[in-house]
């Protein structure tokens, strides 16, 4: 029998701290950014202090004070078996900084502690320097590709969906988190590496995906659509045991680009606020907007499996006119020949700060239904 899972302990911490546990320990945690954020938030045990860094000429900067008040020792190990479960390749503070990267669309990444507040200690806290993450390293370009994500004001409103987090499953949670840490990495490499940062995004979509897909359907209703003919094989097997183990097996593989894509059409976003002129929009008629997802998915897997980049105009600094709202939203020319190769405009659907608003709006906005399902009355499990 499987292991049940663990809520994240950003999240088992947040639910102690609702239970009224006693307090433990405060630490403060610098979260670097390069955006202009303005606000404050508290939610729960974590207080989110502005720093009031805007004028601060460095390209990357403490810009937020991630308050961490602990509530919940962290588990030990019984070391009896491997769980890697919950790993996401960060500490519980940049658990809270990837998803808060994701729910205000900047870059954040949080340093080691700094000071800590301990019951009957000093008021004002102890300084201190525990923990080996230090400030993110950035290569600052001289045209962005990802524009909006660094210019203008940047308000805190937005985590206060943060706040709904302990009452979501832990399966959930899990898959919230993981998209949040591949879009939190994407965001960082994007204007050095942009490549990367296309599989990055795919892949924090594919998060999502993977958890909303396991509330539609079981493993085997999923292995018979997926696959028919081994589904019918297994389904007249005389070992009734085969079917369930193949299905579960294979679970996570099965219809990998359908998944993908159904749950950005499930979860299309509107488009931008802010756009360009007519000409150089990208066409949010649903249509082209699965072409373009297909298209996408399959550079993607070109890009895994036989070694070809994401096209290089997609990897581009966007073309922006000053007197326009944002940046083009996909390539303006007829076509692009580049390092040797030749791409048409109807093989480049959109530029890469143009998935970046897909890819953050399509996961808040199956974060926001999963709020309005526990609204309706239905219990999370």
């Amino acid at each position: 029998m499987a292991d049940e899972l663990k809520q994240v302990p950003v999240v088992a911490n947040w639910i102690a701290f609702n239970d009224k546990e006693p307090w433990l320990a405060t630490s403060e945690f610098p979260l670097f950014s390069d955006a202009h954020v303005t606000g404050e938030m508290v939610l729960g045990p974590y207080s989110f202090i502005n720093t009031v860094a805007a004028g601060n000429l460095r390209p990357i900067k403490p810009a937020i004070i991630l308050r961490y008040a602990m509530y919940k020792e962290w588990d030990y190990p019984n070391f009896q078996k491997t769980n890697s479960t919950l790993y996401h390749g960060g500490s519980p503070p940049e658990e809270l900084a990837a998803l808060a990267s994701m729910a205000m669309g900047i870059r954040l990444r949080a340093g080691r502690s700094v000071r800590r507040f301990v019951p009957h200690g000093d008021p004002l806290g102890t300084p201190q320097e525990i923990g080996d993450q230090t400030e993110p390293i950035f290569f600052v370009p001289r045209a962005y590709t990802l524009p909006t994500v660094a210019k203008g004001q940047h308000s805190m409103d937005p985590l206060q969906i943060l706040d709904s987090l302990p009452g979501l499953s832990p399966s959930k949670v899990n898959a919230l988190v993981r998209a949040a840490r591949l879009y939190q990495d994407g965001l960082w490499l994007a204007e050095s590496e942009p490549e990367l940062t296309w599989l990055l995004f795919v892949s924090a979509v594919e998060s999502a995906a993977n958890e909303w897909k396991r509330d539609s359907g079981s493993n085997i209703a999923r292995l018979e659509i997926s696959k028919p003919e081994l589904y019918e094989t297994l389904a007249s097997h005389s070992d009734k045991r085969l079917l369930p183990l193949v299905a579960d097996t294979f679970a996570e593989s099965m219809g990998a680009t359908k998944k993908f894509i159904d749950f950005c059409v499930a979860f299309m976003p509107d488009p931008p606020a802010e756009r360009p002129a007519e000409w150089a929009q990208f066409s949010w008629e649903l249509s082209i907007y699965r072409k373009a997802i297909e298209l996408v998915y399959r550079y993607r897997s070109l890009a895994l499996h036989d070694g070809r980049p994401f096209p290089a105009p997609m990897c581009s600094p966007p073309f922006a006119d000053p007197s326009w709202k944002a940046p083009a939203e996909r390539m303006i020319s007829l076509g692009s020949h580049e390092r040797g190769s030749t791409w048409m405009a109807k093989d480049i659907p959109f530029n890469l700060h143009c998935f970046e608003y897909i890819t953050r709006s399509t996961i808040m906005r199956w974060w926001r239904s999963l709020l309005a399902e526990n609204a309706s009355g239905k219990v999370d499990q």
